[in-house]
């Protein structure tokens, strides 16, 4: 049987990660905020070591679509901690459990400023948040879990 593309319809896009605490943390599903999900990675001069000559660095980001009130999107990046926090991601292309058909990808993320308002005359605040992974990107195919990069965003704490 020959592979088909992929097609993201019903995807698990995870930011978060629950936890009693303290403190306590609750994960958050981004797919009805979301139409479109990107997990790259590129050599980045300005990151070089000798260590690493490439300064690989990982990206995820999320397009998104603005909403307030309860249980919508700002709220959702408010409990994550706002701009600057450090939180868990996974990403598979459904929800489905980690397998050889739909693997999981996992690390973490530091949470950009996000727009507050970006739109004319009726139009919905739509905007694409770039999120750097720090550390480990891992692959879970249900029987292996295994790092497949490192970026060079290495620091949970943001420099002061």
């Amino acid at each position: 049987m020959t592979a088909k593309p992929i097609r993201l319809t019903d995807p698990l896009i995870t930011l978060g990660i629950d936890s009693v605490g303290p403190p306590v943390t609750v994960a958050h599903q981004f797919v009805c905020f979301s139409n479109g999900i990107h997990l790259t990675g590129d050599a980045d001069d300005d990151l070089a070591t000798f260590c690493d000559p490439e300064g690989f660095a990982y990206t995820l980001s999320l397009d998104l679509k603005m909403s307030l009130g309860a249980e919508s999107l700002d709220e959702a990046l408010m409990a994550l901690g706002g701009p600057g926090t450090v939180v868990p991601f996974e990403f598979a292309y459904t929800s489905d459990p980690a397998s050889a058909d739909n693997p999981h990808w996992s690390g973490k993320v530091r949470i950009p400023a996000w727009p507050i308002v970006d739109a004319g005359i009726n139009e919905a605040t739509s905007f694409t948040i770039d999120m750097p992974v720090i550390g480990d990107v891992t692959r879970d195919d249900g029987t292996l879990t295994r790092v497949i990069g490192t970026s060079a965003h290495t620091h949970d704490l943001v420099s002061a």
